[in-house]
């Protein structure tokens, strides 16, 4: 199962209740469809950095979990019908990480390719000696 993280804003105005019970559904959700909720971080209320429905303030949520794809569209479904839910993003961590390891070679190539053509300069200005 692909490594995802989840990026949740609940409306600061709900009450506590209301929150852990979003909260607890989307867990239900995930570990339903047999996934594992691997971190949480409760970031607390913050400032947003721009008004969403009005509001300048926000409790942010951050998860990691393992779960199939299709349980996604259930997780998204119930985000976007809940209220107390302002925004949320979903990234898959594998797509990321794969994109992150292709572009930290390409760098490595490069600077490898570099290195090469300094060294064969150093070397021909040495036999010219």
């Amino acid at each position: 199962m692909p490594l995802y993280e989840l990026g949740v804003i609940i409306d600061p105005e709900v009450a506590a209740e209301q929150e852990t019970e979003a909260l607890e559904r989307l867990e239900a959700i995930i570990t339903e469809a047999g996934g594992t909720i691997e971190d949480r971080d409760a970031w607390g209320r913050r400032q947003l950095a721009y008004p969403i429905r009005k509001k300048n303030w926000g409790i942010y949520h951050f998860w990691k979990f393992e779960v199939a794809g299709d349980a996604l569209t259930k997780l998204n479904f119930e985000m976007r019908t809940n209220d107390a839910v302002m925004r949320f993003l979903t990234l898959n961590l594998d797509r990321e990480l794969r994109r992150k390891r292709k572009m930290d070679a390409k760098i490595e190539a490069k600077a490898a390719k570099k290195a090469a053509k300094r060294q064969a300069a150093a070397e021909a200005a040495a036999e010219e000696d």
